[in-house]
């Protein structure tokens, strides 16, 4: 996910945290998921004069084949370096 981030986006800034634990038992979540939401900030000159839901869709299309592996949510902070 992070070589996708960096390649679509070149960021300023990028974090990527896996916070799928934190979601133990919600529905959907098995005992066999594994690396299902994570948090992400980043900062890229992509987002400049975009929306927030705008930048959203921008990094959902980016990972759509994570979507495919088991990706299920995603926690955004996005800007531009100018924001």
């Amino acid at each position: 996910m992070e070589t996708v981030l960096q390649e679509t986006f070149h960021p300023k800034e990028l974090l990527v945290k896996d916070v799928s634990l934190e979601h133990a038992g919600h529905p959907g979540m098995t005992k066999d998921s594994k690396e299902t939401h994570f948090r992400i900030k980043m900062v890229s000159s992509v987002f400049r004069g975009k929306s927030t839901v705008e930048q959203h869709r921008t990094v959902y299309e980016a990972l759509g084949s994570e979507f495919k592996k088991g990706l299920h949510a995603l926690e955004m902070d996005l800007s531009s370096p100018e924001t």
